[in-house]
């Protein structure tokens, strides 16, 4: 086809989207509003998800994790016993190739107040060394963050709210009398703590909410606290609080220690263990343990060290549960201060505390053990996700050479930290997924009425279509003149939904949808490390791809139906009525 052919077709297609306008609007439509709406999801999905994984790294992970392979498979148990020591020269050899590093041992365990109940995850760090590495500590909403060597937590908001530790943001007025006002020593303090509580400030509706009289209610029982309140007003009233006991709590744990069982009952060794071991782990047994006579059950006989703990390795490695010794232990602390941070992760069911607190026989008995060591590049940029250099390998490959040998000790690996992260990574799949399916439902409604504007199109000018062919024109050029008319309007429908969608999206870039009613109610536990604003995030590559991609989907929808008016004879085209 000469390029004056071309240009006369491609003429012919333009004047027909002025003569047939209805059509030419309603079809622009579909396509602009599965374009603008496109944009939008695609844009928050985004930032939601941008949002979330600089928020795990920098408030609860850092970029990678140094960890025994065996505590990785069980991570989900919090294995204690899979922990392991000697992190003080790996961390030496990170800070040398440029790397902050901080130890933490995390357990498990009930935290009992004055006042309430909590299971809880602790983390027991390296005060100073966390501090550098993640950036929870300076959002403490009241207290301070545990000192070095103290036996002192910090706790989640919500925790706070469960355990009523803390200074309660609304108390109930019954809260307020008997648990703030009383615990003040004199008038003074009563007063000055009634100064602090005022009625709530009045709920923002919206043009479409309705009263609800048990919310009104409900609001009409509480107190809330100041906003003007100063620091030095918040630390008198958490000393008020903390001398009458409110802050005293107690964490009730259990000691995972790995030991070979001094004696193993007969029927569980036949049914449990040995059918587990093979070869020579089998034979290991066999030789460490014998048969009582006087019992019958099988007695650990064996005293060479080495020997004793390949044998507790290999029930280790069948996951035997005799081969785990569970201590229970009560250990009394003080609650020093409530993290919200903007990660709900750290504001839930978590507790700080410092980690040489716990080393000896009135803590966990950890003798330099933990479970984690936390990595970040020193200096890391937090608005940005981490990069190459501290992916797993090349934190691997900088230790191993920095350290003794070429390599971490065996049994220990470096892993990123989104293979910690199954909830996110399970909520953000989802996402995904959902979201594909309404935008091609989208596309296939603009795509059918795209064909059906041009079947409809191509029908009422099916004697037009006839005399064109009769005068000479081409099956091929008839076919480029309908699909150059289609791909206008689909050009025409993805501009003003690129522009559409963008418009949207400012306000959602800049403020974002408030989500913290929905956080708080689910206690921060839905996958995304968001608070508060769900914010979206620029996607010019997204945008741009959008507007391409309808445009060749509304040229594709002229395809068929210009086919079937092709295949009417010419003579049958001119008769047509």
């Amino acid at each position: 086809m000469t390029a004056t052919a071309f240009r006369d077709v491609a003429n012919m297609a333009f004047r027909n989207l002025a003569r047939h306008k209805v059509k030419t609007i309603i079809t622009t439509l579909a396509v602009c509003i599965s374009v603008a709406l496109y944009i939008f999801v695609d844009a928050w999905i985004l930032g939601m998800n941008l949002e979330s994984r600089r928020n795990i790294v920098s408030y609860e992970i850092g970029a990678a994790k140094v960890q025994t392979e065996a505590y990785f498979a069980k991570k989900d148990d919090f294995p204690m016993y899979e922990s392991f020591s000697g992190w003080e020269a790996i961390a030496k050899a990170l800070a040398e190739a440029g790397y902050d590093s901080s130890p933490r041992f995390v357990f498990t365990g009930t935290l009992y107040s004055r006042s309430g109940t909590a299971p809880l995850m602790f983390n027991a760090v390296d005060v100073e060394r966390d501090a550098r590495l993640l950036r929870y500590e300076p959002y403490m909403e009241s207290g301070r963050f545990p000192q070095a060597g103290k036996l002192e937590i910090s706790v989640g908001t919500f925790a706070a709210e469960k355990l009523r530790v803390g200074i309660p943001n609304r108390p109930t007025r019954e809260e307020f009398e008997n648990e703030l006002v009383s615990a003040a020593a004199n008038e003074g303090d009563a007063e000055f703590v009634r100064s602090l509580y005022g009625p709530p400030p009045p709920s923002k509706k919206g043009a479409f909410d309705k009263k609800d009289p048990a919310a009104l209610t409900m609001d009409a029982s509480k107190l809330a606290l100041k906003k003007d309140a100063t620091k030095e007003e918040l630390a008198r009233l958490w000393g008020i609080l903390a001398d009458s006991g409110r802050m005293d709590v107690r964490i009730s744990t259990t000691i995972d220690l790995k030991a070979a069982p001094e004696s193993i009952r007969k029927e569980k060794l036949e049914s449990d263990l040995l059918p587990s071991l093979k070869g020579e782990a089998r034979e290991r047994l066999l030789a460490a343990y014998k048969v009582d006579e006087i019992t019958g059950d099988f007695t650990l006989v064996e005293t060479d060290e080495a020997k004793i703990a390949a044998v507790l390795a290999d029930m280790l490695a069948v996951d035997f549960s005799g081969a785990v010794r569970h201590v229970n232990q009560l250990i009394d602390a003080i609650v020093v201060g409530v993290v919200n941070s903007p990660n709900p992760k750290t504001n839930g069911n978590v507790a700080f505390m410092p980690l040489d607190s716990l080393q000896d026989e009135a803590g966990l008995m950890l003798e330099g053990r933990v479970t984690e060591l936390l990595v970040r590049k020193v200096g890391a940029d937090d608005s940005r996700l981490p990069g190459k250099d501290e992916s797993a390998a090349s934190i691997a490959a900088a230790l191993a050479a920095e350290l003794p040998g070429g390599k971490l000790p065996e049994g220990l690996a470096v892993r990123p930290w989104i293979d910690y992260s199954e909830d996110y990574v399970a909520a953000s799949n989802g996402d995904k997924v959902s979201t594909r399916v309404m935008v091609l439902f989208l596309f296939i409604l603009s795509f059918i009425g795209i064909a059906n504007t041009m079947l409809m199109a191509i029908l009422e000018r099916t004697k037009e279509t006839g005399m064109l062919r009769a005068l000479g024109m081409t099956d091929g050029q008839v076919m480029l003149a309908y699909v150059i008319e289609a791909a206008c309007i689909g050009a025409i429908g993805s501009v003003i939904g690129i522009i559409l969608g963008c418009l949207i999206n400012i306000p959602m870039v800049k403020y974002g949808i408030d989500y913290s009613a929905m956080s708080a109610a689910m206690e921060g536990d839905f996958g995304y490390r968001i608070t508060a604003f769900f914010r979206s995030a620029w996607n010019p590559p997204a945008i741009v791809l959008t507007g391409v991609f309808a445009t060749l989907l509304s040229a594709a929808a002229a395809v068929l139906p210009t086919l079937r008016a092709l295949k009417m004879p010419v003579t049958d085209s001119l008769r047509f009525e």
